[in-house]
């Protein structure tokens, strides 16, 4: 779809506060480009779509919940355009030394 900016589409993962910890968008051709979003807050500076506030409470329950993933079609508003999606939500638990560490892999597809 002409207009789309393909950095929606891809796979991130997300601390719980919404931080990109790392992300390989489809459109990625160069390491240069699968870094330029590590850092930034995938709802206020990555996703481009205006329904950024729907998209995180969904992420925001799955968070909540004991799942290990949960998978749901979302329509990604942009430009005026209704782009539908399909996301899948993946819980990361790391454990090293004492600590636990909590992310989530988010994997966003057009459909």
């Amino acid at each position: 779809m002409q207009g789309v900016q393909p950095e929606l589409f891809g796979l991130f993962e997300l601390s719980d506060e919404g931080t990109v910890l790392y992300s390989r968008c489809a459109a990625a051709r160069s390491t240069e480009r699968l870094s330029e979003n590590v850092g930034r807050n995938f709802f206020d500076d990555v996703a481009p779509f205006e329904n950024t506030d729907e998209f995180r409470r969904h992420l925001n329950r799955f968070i909540q919940s004991d799942f290990p993933s949960e998978s749901f079609d979302f329509t990604c508003q942009i430009n005026n355009q209704n782009i539908p999606a399909k996301v899948m939500l993946v819980r990361i638990i790391e454990r090293s030394s004492d600590a636990r560490a909590k992310t989530t892999i988010v994997d966003i597809r057009k459909i």
